[in-house]
């Protein structure tokens, strides 16, 4: 029996730890992996829970990973070769651009529209699927290919990190700290604009 993968329930943040003593466990009884094979990558995914299921929330959380997605990328193919091919394709470029306008506030049933007709698969860096179909699942059903594997859930599907569990003393924390900066990022893009000192 080899192990394939390995799925923990909602954790609290004091509690991934945890995961990196499941990953040093697997180090120590021959696990091995340095974040891709030749046939795909070794997924370290988070299921994140964002504050609120709200279009705003939703879209700046979006808005904040499209801006941070070619560092994000940069940082987990310095794996190699091998995790640069493991990494889900990019979200296509009218998308990108479409999505970052200024102007770009949809409800969600225009995020969710949008979302799907220009990604209609759940291979992506940041994978909006589950959260969508939590809400509509038969409309997200009905976009996808028949083959299309998506389970409804309130969650933001965050798929582009790597697992390196032939390291010795390898740790998630690395990848979780990338996608915090993906929320810092949201929060300060939300921030109002400083208005005029009093005095």
């Amino acid at each position: 029996m080899v192990p394939r993968e390995a799925i923990t329930g909602p954790l609290a943040f004091d509690r991934l730890p945890e995961v990196d003593r499941l990953a040093a466990l697997l180090h120590g009884a021959g696990g091995r992996g340095r974040g891709a094979v030749m046939l795909g990558s070794l997924g370290l995914h988070f299921n994140v829970e964002p504050p609120d299921l709200e279009a705003g929330t939703v879209a700046g959380l979006l808005k904040a990973y499209l801006r941070s997605e070619p560092a994000l990328r940069r940082a987990t193919a310095a794996g190699g070769f091998l995790a640069a091919r493991g990494l889900p394709p990019p979200f296509p470029a009218p998308y990108v651009a479409k999505v970052l306008d200024p102007a770009y506030r949809p409800d969600l049933d225009a995020l969710a529209r949008d979302y799907l007709t220009a990604n209609p698969t759940r291979h992506r860096g940041l994978d909006l699927l589950p959260l969508l179909a939590h809400r509509d699942e038969a409309g997200v059903r009905a976009a996808l290919p028949p083959d299309e594997k998506v389970s409804p859930r309130p969650v933001l599907h965050y798929r582009m990190p790597q697992a390196h569990v032939g390291l010795p003393g390898w740790s998630l924390a690395p990848a979780w700290n990338l996608w915090v900066g993906v929320e810092e990022l949201a929060e300060t893009q939300a921030a109002p604009a400083a208005g005029p000192a009093a005095g």
